[in-house]
């Protein structure tokens, strides 16, 4: 099995790096006056499903929300963007693996997300310039946990499913993986993935 491994996909947001978005959903529910589940059902809900599929812009999005939330009319577009890239962000301790990773393996980026939010995270940091290639759900035009995506980041970095290896802290997206024959394995704590890569890689 050691041998066959070429590739390693990392999920970003809970593996790699931690994120905090209720930071923009309080600054929405206190804004529009709006209870913080009901708001957060609404910015994570369908229309941000479609931005980080890539269907609408960020800009779309803002307007589908200004005309679902209450009080709508109050959100700033520039002052939610501004407030949604500056989410309280920082590297997760499996970043610490990535220089050793990238001697003998290929070493690529799964993450639902946006090219633009992509773009805005490599100015802050560093081992995002390193890897060998990113896949957003907004580039392969849907979500995990949707097999497409993993057949597309398979085909982008030129790897067969069996050559290939999936981190992510959400299981039903390490289970759609492994339907594919992709090795998954399902963070959750850093000990765990360091057992498990030691179990299947040559490291």
């Amino acid at each position: 099995m050691q041998n066959q491994i070429t590739t390693i996909f990392f999920d970003l947001f809970g593996v790699l790096l931690g994120i905090d978005q209720s930071v923009v959903v309080q600054y929405l529910s206190k804004l529009t006056n709006t209870p913080y589940f009901k708001t957060r059902e609404i910015t994570m809900g369908e229309p941000f499903m479609r931005l980080e599929r890539g269907e609408i812009k960020f800009a779309e999005y803002v307007e589908a929300i200004r005309n679902t939330l209450p009080n709508g009319d109050r959100i700033n577009l520039d002052s939610l963007k501004n407030i949604w890239m500056n989410s309280k962000i920082g590297e997760m301790p499996a970043v610490s693996l990535l220089n050793k990773l990238l001697i003998n393996y290929n070493v690529w980026v799964i993450s639902n997300t946006t090219e633009s939010h992509i773009k805005s995270l490599k100015s802050q940091f560093n081992f995002l310039e390193k890897v060998n290639g990113i896949v957003t759900s907004e580039r392969a035009g849907v979500h995990k946990p949707h097999t497409n995506i993993f057949k597309f980041a398979l085909a982008e970095a030129n790897c067969d499913a069996i050559n290939g290896l999936f981190i992510d802290d959400s299981y039903s997206n390490t289970e759609s993986a492994e339907t594919l024959g992709i090795i998954s394995h399902h963070y959750t704590e850093f000990d765990g993935l360091v057992s498990f890569l030691q179990k299947n890689l040559e490291i």
